[in-house]
């Protein structure tokens, strides 16, 4: 089964605010993406505060990558996510609003 950015969006939230904390996490953005080798994949931004930049570590990444991958598997879709984080600032300072 093949989801759409709406589809991985919202399950992404639900993992990230599980993982990261509720009040942490505000939206995520993904884009059907192709990785280096070729193979489909999700880009996936989590957009979170601005305290949660110092707030989240390494190892709370980690499982929130696990377990995203893992709900999508769940869902029949086995395209891996490639996750990053952002605050609304970073997105609007970037060169493109949406990742």
């Amino acid at each position: 089964m093949q989801l759409q950015p709406a589809d991985i969006e919202r399950e992404a939230v639900e993992v990230a605010r599980k993982n990261l904390g509720a009040s942490r996490v505000l939206r995520a953005v993904a884009v059907p993406w192709v990785d280096l080798d070729g193979d489909d994949t999700w880009r996936v931004t989590i957009v979170i505060e601005p305290d949660a930049v110092d707030a989240i570590d390494g190892a709370a990444v980690l499982d929130n990558l696990v377990a995203l991958h893992e709900r999508l598997r769940q869902y029949g879709d086995e395209r891996l996510p490639f996750v990053e984080f952002a605050t609304e600032e970073e997105l609007r300072e970037s060169d493109s609003p949406e990742p």
